[in-house]
């Protein structure tokens, strides 16, 4: 026999062999079909909310004792600020009310001795001062007011308080405002007719050398 009839009956016995495990494979494949695999489950995972801060608890301090301040009164040596009334007329200040007159008594019969007459009282006359010189000031800044063409244009109206203090010839030593118009150009509009209407009418010789004063000065448009 030679090597190739060896080799055919090799390969017929390993083919009889083979065969009923191929069977065997094909039939496990029919009876177990190959079952797909499960889609993944996803899970979306929130972020965890902050933890909240830790609450720092701060070690009591001393108590603090109050100390009550004492009250230091000091004694205001200067004069407040005299305050002029504004008029219903802008030029002219209303007199001071003349005090009442004296009583007359009775007539005596007369003897050879003259009649006297009372003299008036000191008072009256310095209050009659007080009340022309200041008529007289508002008289004066009156000439020198002027109406703000801007607040003019917002029909802006009040009336500004300037506190100044002044000297004998009439020079303005300080001035502010001491009560708002509520307009800023009503306010500077008023310390402007202060410093504008220098020299001011001199301080009477009966008053002081300087003198601290409050005007008001009026910004209303006519109707």
């Amino acid at each position: 026999m030679d090597w190739r009839s060896r080799l055919f009956g090799i390969g017929a016995t390993a083919a009889a062999f083979l065969l009923p495990v191929a069977g065997l494979f094909l039939s496990w494949q029919a009876v177990h079909p190959l079952v797909a695999p499960a889609e993944p489950l996803v899970v979306t995972l929130q972020p965890l909310a902050a933890p909240p801060d830790p609450v720092e608890e701060v070690p009591e301090g001393p108590r603090q004792v109050e100390q009550k301040e004492q009250k230091v009164e000091r004694k205001d040596l200067s004069d407040p600020p005299k305050v002029l009334t504004p008029l219903s007329s802008p030029t002219l200040m209303k007199l001071a009310t003349p005090a009442p007159a004296m009583k007359v008594a009775d007539p005596i019969p007369e003897t050879t001795a003259p009649k006297s007459m009372p003299a008036p009282p000191a008072t009256r006359a310095s209050s009659d001062a007080d009340a022309s010189w200041e008529a007289l000031l508002l008289a004066h800044l009156e000439k020198y007011r002027r109406f703000p063409a801007a607040a003019r244009a917002r029909r802006e109206e009040g009336i500004a308080f300037v506190t100044f203090r002044m000297n004998r010839a009439g020079r303005v030593l300080s001035a502010i405002i001491g009560r708002s118009s509520g307009s800023v150009f009503l306010d500077r509009a008023a310390l402007e007719t202060i410093r504008r209407a220098q020299p001011l009418p001199a301080i009477p010789k009966e008053k002081a050398d300087e003198l601290e004063l409050s005007v008001p000065v009026e910004f209303f448009m006519q109707q």
